[in-house]
């Protein structure tokens, strides 16, 4: 395994999540302060919607942008319905409302066809939770089902596989997608990770993961088995990496200075760091 040392880019936001690398710019959320942000190596951060509680990010062929709403937690319980916005030039509208409440979207991945894949979370339930599939007329259905706590989530380049974290189980998780969206074929693509969360994918065929409470991001292949790491500042959480910069091979880390207690209260402090590597990024995000 090789050790990669990563340089600190900016630290002017409060929690970033859902990066995508989109039109040379690195766009993300940010959670806490309700920004979505886009950052350039020349223009630096640039606020581009401010939308509530945002979370994962994708687009549709029209150039509008879709939003999953990571919803507000009570204790055990989330103050759901899940909420899919989607921000245009007339502003931000809901674009999927789900029926039931204590659920909440939070990761997302979109195809360039605008087919969306969003995590769909029921309240404290540990191993209940769901992949919803979102049509780009804003029809929707449930594709999987029996999952621990989805998470960050790509696509490969030729639309037939997707591969996601499970955070809640240590495991990184693949199935093959269907000429109608459906999933099948489920099957472990890693596993005994610590608390898996964003992920990004490689033209290896690799991922970038970040392990939460660990403080570092690992590349895995198929298989289980650890490339390369990154280390942040312990006791950072290590959040969402991605793969951007001309030739996709500039790996953005998102790492935060927060714990449990104090993320409730919203005081968390987020950093984004940069580092060169061999392999670039590839599909979607």
């Amino acid at each position: 395994m090789k050790d990669l040392e990563a340089q600190l880019v900016t630290d002017a936001f409060s929690i970033g999540e859902g990066p995508r690398w989109r039109h040379g710019k690195l766009w993300f959320s940010d959670i806490f302060d309700e920004k979505i942000y886009s950052f350039g190596e020349d223009t630096g951060l640039t606020i581009e919607a401010r939308v509530d509680r945002p979370s994962g990010l994708g687009w549709l062929p029209d150039g509008s942008m879709l939003v999953a709403i990571l919803a507000r937690e009570d204790g055990a319980d989330v103050q759901g319905p899940a909420l899919l916005s989607r921000v245009d030039k007339d502003g931000v509208s809901a674009f999927v409302e789900l029926d039931e409440p204590n659920t909440s979207f939070n990761d997302m991945v979109t195809l360039p066809s605008g087919r969306s894949y969003l995590n769909l979370y029921h309240g404290g339930a540990i191993g209940q939770d769901e992949l919803l599939l979102v049509e780009p007329d804003g029809s929707s259905r449930i594709v999987a089902s029996d999952l621990f706590h989805p998470n960050g989530m790509a696509i490969t380049p030729d639309g037939r596989t997707i591969i996601m974290c499970e955070t809640h189980n240590g495991h990184v998780t693949s199935f093959s997608i269907d000429d109608d969206g459906g999933l099948a074929d489920k099957r472990t693509f890693a596993s005994d990770l610590q608390l898996p969360d964003g992920l990004c994918l490689d033209a290896e065929g690799a991922v970038w993961v970040g392990c939460l409470f660990a403080s570092e991001f690992v590349r895995i292949t198929e298989g289980g088995t650890i490339t390369h790491r990154v280390r942040v500042p312990a006791p950072y959480w290590a959040l969402a990496p991605m793969l951007g910069g001309p030739d996709r091979r500039t790996l953005y880390l998102f790492a935060a200075d927060t714990d449990p207690a104090r993320a409730l209260k919203h005081d968390s402090h987020g950093y984004l760091y940069s580092v060169r590597v061999d392999v670039a990024g590839a599909g979607s995000p």
